[in-house]
């Protein structure tokens, strides 16, 4: 018998997720999810539109941020010198920093969109489960330097 995938998160971040994957539904990207090693990374294939998700990521707390690191390499397109996308996080490659600021954005709107008022970024990044990778460009958002009002709250 299959076992069911169970995600142990609390409801704040479940609605998250649903939003995210709302949010992906919206713009045509399909997406799978799949529970494998807690080491193993999450996929985009931009010509399918589609983003594969482990759910069983070692960090439980930075799904949201992957899902939308995902959705935001499908959105900014382009070529890609790689079909499947994504097999290292935190790199400097062009396409993985600027799928990082996407999803920081997207979170960064949602948290706006639910009313949050973080008024530096650090509790923001942990309250959304963002790397410290993205401290810099955190920083950024909250002192304006570089917001880009993005297309990202589903009415």
């Amino acid at each position: 018998m299959p076992k069911k995938m169970v995600v142990y998160n609390s409801d704040r971040e479940n609605e998250l997720i649903d939003y995210l994957f709302n949010y992906a539904i919206v713009r045509d990207i399909g997406h799978v999810c799949y529970k494998v090693d807690p080491y193993y990374p999450s996929l985009a294939w931009k010509e399918k539109r589609e983003i594969g998700i482990n759910m069983n990521w070692h960090n439980q707390a930075e799904i949201p941020f992957i899902i939308a690191h995902e959705i935001g390499h499908i959105m900014i397109g382009g070529p890609s010198l790689k079909q499947l996308c994504c097999t290292t996080y935190g790199t400097d490659i062009g396409e993985e920093k600027s799928a990082d600021i996407y999803s920081l954005h997207l979170l960064f709107a949602y948290s706006c969109k639910q009313g949050n008022d973080f008024s530096e970024p650090t509790s923001f990044m942990q309250a959304y489960g963002i790397p410290s990778r993205m401290s810099t460009e955190a920083s950024k958002l909250f002192t304006k330097e570089e917001y880009i009002e993005p297309d990202l709250i589903l009415d």
